[in-house]
């Protein structure tokens, strides 16, 4: 079980994680792929990941009034293509996919799909001190152009593998490793440490 995952109980059985009472709900589901889920069977597949979904979408457009706009095109959209969904698939990498491109489209839409820095022209600042570290690299996260922050708080906030994260966004893993590195890179820099 991974550490931090949240368990729950079953009756006459043994601790279980977050995600193998997910499976057993995408197993249980009352329909066949191809069908739409039923409001019920949607909140149960959402509830897990709807967190991290909103801080995802929150964080790639960098706090702005859009992000509950944003969050509702989503799960409105999740939930009318809902019969896209596999039920052998991951629904979290599924639903983050949509969000993707709802976060696209905003961007597209306001004009900001260039908007931030890049990673190599962020100057050098002195080291943080440990509990000023976690605000430091977000903010520094949020300065990042918008895919290379897309997929950093990916792996580093919602906690998705590298082949997760390729999924969702549709860049090759190389891709995601190279924007990784890159950010990882320009965030030693920034809080003065030395490189590998």
């Amino acid at each position: 079980m991974k550490s931090g995952a949240s368990c729950a109980v079953r009756p006459g059985t043994a601790l279980v994680s977050w995600v193998e009472m997910r499976d057993a709900r995408i197993i249980a589901l009352k329909r066949t792929d191809g069908e739409t889920l039923s409001e019920v069977d949607f909140r149960d597949l959402l509830e897990p990941c709807r967190r991290k979904l909103y801080n995802y979408i929150a964080k790639a457009l960098a706090f702005s009034a859009d992000a509950d706009d944003v969050y509702q095109e989503t799960l409105l959209r999740a939930f009318q293509f809902s019969a896209t969904f596999r039920r052998d698939g991951d629904f979290a990498a599924w639903i983050f996919g949509i969000a993707h491109n709802e976060i696209r489209r905003a961007r597209k839409k306001a004009g900001r799909f260039a908007a931030g820095v890049d990673l190599e022209s962020l100057p050098a600042a002195a080291p943080a001190s440990d509990p000023d570290l976690v605000r430091d690299v977000y903010r520094f996260a949020e300065r990042l152009k918008p895919r290379p922050r897309e997929v950093f708080f990916l792996f580093y906030d919602g906690g998705f593998k590298i082949s997760e994260i390729a999924q969702v966004t549709g860049l090759r893993e190389g891709n995601v490793k190279f924007i990784l590195n890159r950010a990882r890179r320009a965030l030693r820099t920034i809080l003065g440490e030395p490189h590998e």
